[in-house]
């Protein structure tokens, strides 16, 4: 049901009405709107349903999708899975087509072999002739949005391919749009330029406790929201004639003080009545274009159960822990090097040796004394707790270790492969962030 209500609002603010026959270019009522549905709810799912639905009685609308790098496949997981009838045209980073890209760019003629950015540049041109060609969507990350968006570019096919990124789409899609919400943020000042007022922004945490980031949020959103907030609060506005047009940022920023005056300061106040007007006229600003979903599936779970366990150092732990410590109340200032070294330490002795700055303390014969611990279990209290807990749950469910540090992973695998002769890639899988996206 929530995600009915989210479609039925989607139809009502970017085509104006439900009904087909119904639907005016020049509607008020047309313009950008909000999913606030908490993680998990199917926002993506929506999101695809609607794109199908709006492109057969809007063939020519040329949807861009903009997501977080981190959920980009995860986007064209999900048209994939779906088989939707509309061809989907992803545009990667340079570093991400390589591994990505199945067939490789077609030149004519004998020429040297192109470089991995050319090729790139081709994919990107190839994708965008195909996108103005038919019925399509095109998906790319943020990051490759303000890399193609670059105006000072001295290369003409950079210049075009801004261009067409500025005036082409006539929806944009935000999944995750919340994160550019600074007014000093550069992604945003690129974002505002795309010269579309249709704009969908998923969110599943929309309002960051911040309410100048909220308005720059729903602006980003709702571009329109700017002359609705003015229309509201400034009373000079109504006066105005429509021919007197002014820069957008600068009506931009009067509309944030307004918001900010009028609403923000109203609803921070601690005199409750003060406060739920301020609510009140926010809710009446936003209520047609923002959708709130809070609930999910999760809520018959047991909920998080959440224990804090303090472990004893073993002795060469402890004895390597207080020598730590000497030196660290030797150190002018805050030693990141002996705070590194206490950490590794109280995990296991010898994973101290995978600091390079280790040899400043300690001599290397000491060093290699502590490597020949490496698979004594109990010289590590930590360690030697997570091998008696992984080994009694790993049974009948899944376990997830986050460790801070690379070395601690290391030790770990090596320690599963040794004890319980585990494989890597089979029993034991390994995210780290110099692993390949797809990967």
């Amino acid at each position: 049901m929530h995600r009915k209500k989210a479609f039925e609002c989607l139809w009502r603010n970017i085509a104006g009405s439900l009904v087909p026959a119904l639907m005016e270019k020049a509607s008020k009522k047309i313009g950008g709107c909000v999913i606030s549905h908490t993680p998990g709810a199917g926002k993506t799912f929506l999101k695809i349903a609607f794109l199908v639905s709006y492109l057969k009685l809007f063939p020519g609308k040329r949807p861009l999708v903009l997501a977080p790098k981190t959920t980009l496949y995860t986007w064209y997981k999900e048209f994939i899975k779906w088989e939707i009838p509309v061809p989907v045209l992803l545009i990667h980073g340079t570093r991400s087509s390589r591994v990505f890209r199945q067939t490789p760019v077609a030149l004519r003629g004998s020429c040297p072999r192109p470089s991995q950015d050319v090729v790139h540049i081709l994919d990107c041109l190839e994708k965008m002739q195909k996108w103005h060609a038919q019925p399509s969507v095109l998906v790319m990350g943020y990051t490759s949005f303000l890399t193609l968006m670059r105006e000072d570019s001295k290369y003409n096919r950079r210049k075009y391919m801004a261009k067409v990124l500025r005036e082409s789409p006539g929806m944009l899609v935000l999944d995750e749009g919340h994160n550019p919400r600074s007014t000093k943020s550069r992604l945003r000042k690129v974002l505002m330029k795309v010269e579309t007022d249709l704009r969908i922004l998923l969110s599943g945490t929309l309002f960051q406790n911040n309410f100048c980031e909220y308005f720059n949020t729903l602006c980003l959103a709702r571009p329109l929201f700017i002359r609705e907030v003015l229309k509201a609060l400034d009373p000079k506005f109504k006066r105005k004639k429509k021919g007197a047009q002014k820069a957008r940022h600068f009506l931009e920023s009067r509309a944030r003080k307004f918001f900010i005056d009028n609403i923000a300061s109203k609803i921070n106040l601690d005199e409750a009545e003060e406060k739920m007007q301020g609510l009140n006229m926010l809710r009446n600003m936003t209520n047609g274009f923002i959708d709130v979903y809070e609930g999910t599936a999760s809520d018959t779970l047991p909920g998080l159960q959440i224990y804090t366990i303090m472990i004893n150092p073993t002795d060469i732990q402890h004895e390597i822990l207080v020598k730590l410590h000497k030196i660290m109340e030797k150190c002018p200032g805050y030693p990141l090097e002996v705070e590194l070294l206490i950490t590794l330490a109280s995990i296991h002795p010898s994973i101290i040796n995978s600091s390079v700055c280790v040899k400043k303390f300690y001599e290397q014969e000491e060093l290699m004394e502590l490597e020949k611990l490496r698979f004594d279990c109990k010289k590590g209290s930590k360690v030697m707790f997570v091998l008696n807990l992984v080994y009694r749950v790993v049974k009948k469910d899944k376990v997830l270790i986050f460790c801070h540090n690379i070395a601690p992973i290391k030790l770990f695998l090596e320690l599963f492969e040794n004890v319980f002769r585990w494989q890597l890639g089979k029993e034991v899988l390994v995210l780290t962030g110099d692993l390949e996206l797809f990967e």
